[in-house]
């Protein structure tokens, strides 16, 4: 079991691009993050109609059950990514098209709490590895998406990249849906 601190990323063991998540978390309790996050999500959707989960708040936007979707797909792209890399394997990793993940996997089709139990159980399997992950596996790093990444990048990604999507579901989805949200 790897200690539960677990220090930040150097600037280069990622794209830039991706500050723009990791810088999202204050502190260096990853896992705890990590944990906490899916009783987060559980608790601001769980509430919410079908129809609520379909809603988009703009034309060409994700609906509510679409970020969840995309938040279960991104979890196990990084996640691969991050046993990848942690086993050693040097091949380069693709990038991969969130916009086409999310049109191909048709999330409004399903139910909203399905969406939830799935990211739950996507994520906390996701600790159980990460957990177990020793020193060297989180100093490894490799190439994803023509760009260095490190398997500590990646932890620090899974988390940045809820809290981002936390927000953007509390300003931009419920806040319109709900007077209680502002």
């Amino acid at each position: 079991m790897v200690e539960s601190r677990i220090l930040k990323p150097e600037p280069g063991e990622h794209d830039a691009y991706f500050s723009t998540y990791i810088d999202r978390l204050e502190g260096e309790n990853l896992m705890g993050e990590l944990e906490l996050q899916v009783g987060e999500l559980t608790e601001l959707c769980e509430d919410l109609s079908e129809a609520e989960g379909e809603y988009r708040y703009d034309t060409g936007k994700w609906s509510i059950k679409e970020v969840l979707g995309h938040l279960i797909d991104t979890e196990r792209v990084f996640a691969f990514r991050a046993l990848w890399f942690a086993r050693g394997e040097t091949a380069a990793l693709p990038g991969f098209d969130q916009d086409e993940f999310v049109r191909q996997a048709e999330f409004d089709r399903r139910s909203l709490a399905g969406l939830l139990v799935e990211f739950g159980d996507v994520r906390r399997s996701n600790v159980d590895l990460l957990s177990n992950f020793r020193d060297k596996d989180w100093q490894r790093s490799g190439i994803s998406n023509d760009a260095e990444l490190s398997v500590r990048a990646i932890g620090y990604i899974l988390a940045g990249h809820v809290i981002h999507h936390l927000e953007i579901l509390r300003e931009r989805y419920l806040r319109p849906l709900s007077p209680h949200y502002s």
